[in-house]
């Protein structure tokens, strides 16, 4: 198969980053020297951090404020990416064949840019990127596939030769429905959709290596 263009979701694609969305909750209690119910990370997964706040306080009679918590998960969150995040294995190096194959590449994400390319940046990755494409300043989610749509106007690529790279089974099916080829990246946050994420995707991958081979032009 060909590549000429890729679209990378980041989170979970290209920085090994979900562990700190999982953990904010869990952690704050801990800070606080309170020990969290077992099941606290499962009850916040699909929460926006505002609602898990607000859950968090109520579930743990605690005497603080939303802003308080907020406060300490956005510290948290900006130290990880500026500083801490790391990538997921081998994708500098797969990045690196990309571009040396002449692949024009962007990023579309969830992420909000400030944090988005400073992940990027501090893994040496944001020179890899002619543009990021954040669903926040689009103002949809990935269950819309104008994000990908937008990406692709802007590498300027044919369709069946751009791949969307994703780690989530919603952004996988929603590449796949809109007609694009996709490469689903494994991470441990979105181990339970496997089979369905396997379903929605041309290759399933554990490590970018798994990848030598499969492209003609790289």
């Amino acid at each position: 198969m060909k590549i000429k263009g890729a679209i990378f979701d980041l989170d979970g694609t290209l920085i090994d980053s979900m562990p700190i969305w999982q953990n904010l909750s869990f952690d704050f209690l801990i800070s606080l020297g309170v020990t969290p119910k077992p099941d606290l990370r499962e009850k916040v997964s699909a929460m926006f951090l505002r609602e898990s706040s607000e859950y968090t306080i109520k579930e743990y009679n605690l005497n603080c404020s939303v802003e308080d918590v907020l406060k300490y998960m956005y510290e948290q969150i900006n130290d990880f990416y500026f500083n801490r995040v790391p990538p997921k294995a081998d994708a500098f190096e797969f990045l690196k064949k990309l571009k040396a194959s002449g692949v024009k590449m962007c990023v579309a994400t969830a992420t909000e840019r400030g944090l988005a390319s400073a992940a990027l940046k501090l893994n040496g990755m944001l020179d890899f990127f002619d543009e990021i494409f954040t669903c926040s300043e689009i103002g949809l989610n990935k269950e819309d596939p104008k994000i990908f749509e937008l990406t692709l106007e802007a590498l300027g690529t044919k369709k069946e030769e751009t791949f969307v790279f994703e780690d989530a089974a919603h952004a996988v099916k929603t590449a796949n429905k809109a007609g694009f080829p996709v490469i689903a990246i494994f991470d441990e946050a979105a181990a339970k959709e496997k089979d369905e994420i396997s379903k929605f995707s041309q290759k399933y991958i554990h490590n970018y290596c798994e990848l030598d081979g499969f492209f003609e032009n790289i």
